[in-house]
């Protein structure tokens, strides 16, 4: 376990893959938009390049343990739409947005859709009254569906690919990097969203995800003496919002710009950066989870493609 200062980073020059190549892999969050790091992952493989480690936040640290625990990509891709299409998925997606049947509002933009989402939490008459009771609008039951249908339960130790996982302490403001004990515990530790789901107790700190201000451990990943640093950003870039009709919705934009900035500030510390194209995908809409892992296949074949171009000419 490491104690980082929240927004420290060192900087990079710009590397160009080639064949025989190893790297840091650094995977960021953004719900659903994450599933593309599957397909990058894949692409990544594809190019020659032998991924050292998986640095991962929210659900880039779901990812990244997958991936760390199956190395074949294409295997972790088939059981995680097999998760997503089963019951389970389906009832607790209910719990949470109260149906599934209807489809997702294409007028909404990804931002606009999480700010009326999370005000329906808030309206909630049960879930009101659970805000002033307890420290999280939703059981961590939740979560724990998805990861352990998802991840089966090892330690660090037992990863065939070693793993980071990273976190904020509520207790003393640092970042905290998990690297040993259960891997199941750290990924719910940094899928733990502030207010929403419960902090995850870790050795007398209080663990939840740092994704809503800084979604891209480049940071960390950069600490790690490695060939090539990847990120994979599938954070959202919208530069325009219109209207703003409560204090919520002034806070979380705020949050969000503050967010956006902060994988701006990193993106050059890492030698490749992957961006799908997911700015319209919704971070809680995992209905086309093949188009989602699509996208971020597509992204890391043209960037290694492109970078190898430059290279030979």
């Amino acid at each position: 376990m490491k104690l980082i200062d929240l927004f420290g980073f060192r900087s990079a020059e710009i590397v160009e893959p080639v064949r025989s190549r190893s790297a840091v892999i650094a995977l960021g969050g953004g719900g659903a938009r994450g599933l593309s790091h599957l397909g990058a992952i894949e692409a990544v493989g594809e190019a020659g390049i032998h991924t050292e480690r998986f640095v991962g936040v929210s659900i880039g640290a779901m990812v990244g343990a997958m991936a760390a625990i199956d190395p074949d990509i294409r295997r972790v891709q088939a059981r995680t739409i097999e998760f997503l299409s089963s019951p389970t998925f389906a009832r607790d997606q209910r719990l949470l947005f109260g149906s599934t049947n209807a489809r997702l509002d294409d007028s909404e933009s990804g931002i606009l859709a999480w700010y009326n989402r999370v005000k329906h939490l808030y309206s909630a008459h049960r879930r009101l009254t659970r805000a002033v009771t307890a420290m999280s609008l939703m059981p961590s039951g939740i979560l724990a569906d998805a990861i352990d249908a998802l991840v089966p339960d090892v330690s660090f130790d037992d990863l065939v690919t070693p793993l980071s996982v990273v976190t904020a302490d509520l207790r003393s403001g640092h970042r905290v990097v998990l690297e040993s004990g259960s891997v199941r515990k750290a990924i719910k530790a940094s899928m733990a969203i502030p207010g929403i789901f419960p902090p995850v107790p870790w050795d007398g700190m209080l663990l939840c995800d740092i994704g809503v201000v800084d979604s891209l451990p480049l940071a960390v990943a950069r600490t790690y003496t490695s060939d090539l640093t990847i990120a994979v950003d599938v954070g959202q870039y919208q530069s325009h919002v219109d209207d703003f009709a409560s204090a919520l919705d002034v806070m979380m934009r705020m949050q969000d710009i503050g967010e956006q900035l902060m994988r701006r500030e990193k993106s050059p510390v890492a030698d490749i950066v992957i961006r799908p194209h997911v700015d319209a995908m919704q971070w809680f809409d995992f209905q086309e989870p093949e188009q989602i892992i699509e996208l971020g296949r597509d992204a890391a074949r043209k960037m290694l493609k492109t970078l190898r171009k430059k290279r030979a000419g």
